[in-house]
């Protein structure tokens, strides 16, 4: 089969990404497994950090498949499956670990376990699935849940509005009750209060003082605080100085950095007494490990239409998967950039 490997570590180019005419196909499937010819690839940030940081000397490493989200249909089933039959059209994400040692989704062909994978929605275009419901839908949905599903009125401020996982969050948000305020570049603005954000700040105009701009709007003096901040983007001063427009008892969540290289921060503003030096507000640093049973509530979102859309920046071709990651890692996509495999 055809499949992008990784060759060497560093920023993705011909030197460390190469295509593969023939790179060996799964074996057919065990037990709870599923062969899943895919049909579309979704890229994430995480796949940069793992292109980087992963060595390719690694004897399990070697000629290692990049990329976790994908959408895909069956074409052979595990004796142990149940549920899901050939012919159907599944979506999903891989785990780190997996990515790891060596199965990514940029290939034609993967083997999964079932309890990684939910079926597409119905009506929703395969490219879609691979954006809404791998990392950045599963991560919103992680999201969501940290704030305790949030309740109708509560202010919400989404740092990376125009992402892939904060365009969701946005739908999700709103979709609750929320009141929400985006922050993104001024280019974006149109972008997210389309999602349906109630407010968009500017971080471009807002800067070099961003924090001091959301202590003007949300300060105390204001009875504007906020409830809730979710920090898609990375924003190290963004808590240092939220008791300043986030209100005591609000919580400040993360999802930059993770389980693969978020110690620091979580030891900094998690552990730190505030005695130390700790910011007086609550912390919370996620990591994902995707699921099936994460998926299906994100699928759960899209049959009950909280969240109705799934913001596509880019579709890129198999052959064209170098353009997908340098778009990536400009850092300036508005939703999910996909590569789609199948013709």
């Amino acid at each position: 089969m055809k499949a992008w490997l990784v060759t060497a570590n560093g920023p993705p180019s011909s030197k460390t990404l190469s295509l593969s005419p023939s790179h060996p196909t799964p074996p057919p499937p065990r037990s709870s497994n599923l062969l899943v010819r895919i049909s579309h690839a979704a890229l994430n940030p995480v796949d940069l950090h793992l292109i980087n940081v992963l060595p390719t000397w690694l004897p399990f490493r070697q000629n290692a498949v990049p990329c976790m989200d994908f959408s895909g249909t069956v074409i052979a089933t595990g004796p142990a499956v149940k549920g899901v039959e050939v012919g159907d059209a599944v979506c999903g994400a891989l785990g780190v670990g997996q990515i790891a040692f060596g199965t990514g989704t940029l290939c034609e062909y993967i083997s999964v376990p079932q309890g990684q994978v939910v079926k597409v929605p119905e009506g929703m275009e395969m490219r879609q699935a691979a954006g809404m419901m791998g990392i950045a839908g599963q991560t919103a949905a992680l999201v969501i849940q940290a704030a305790g599903g949030l309740k109708p009125g509560e202010k919400v401020l989404i740092n990376g509005a125009s992402g892939g996982v904060g365009s969701i969050l946005v739908q999700a948000a709103k979709g609750r009750g929320a009141r929400v305020v985006a922050v993104c570049s001024g280019g974006n603005r149109g972008f997210v209060m389309g999602l349906g954000a109630d407010e968009h700040v500017d971080y471009g105009t807002a800067e070099p003082d961003l924090e001091g701009f959301l202590e003007g709007r949300f300060g105390k003096e204001e009875g504007e605080t906020l409830d809730w901040i979710f920090d898609c983007a990375g924003g190290q001063r963004l808590y240092d100085e939220c008791p300043k427009y986030l209100k005591e008892g609000g919580r400040f969540v993360s999802i930059v950095g993770g389980r693969t290289q978020g110690i620091v921060p979580f030891v900094r503003n998690k552990l730190r007494p505030v005695m130390l030096g700790g910011t007086p507000r609550g912390y919370d640093l996620l990591g994902l490990a995707p699921s099936g049973r994460m998926a299906e509530e994100v699928k759960e979102w899209v049959e009950e239409g909280v969240v109705k859309d799934t913001p596509i920046d880019s579709e890129h071709k198999m052959e064209d998967a170098l353009e997908a990651f340098e778009k990536l890692a400009s850092k300036h996509a508005k939703g999910k950039i996909v590569i789609r495999i199948a013709e």
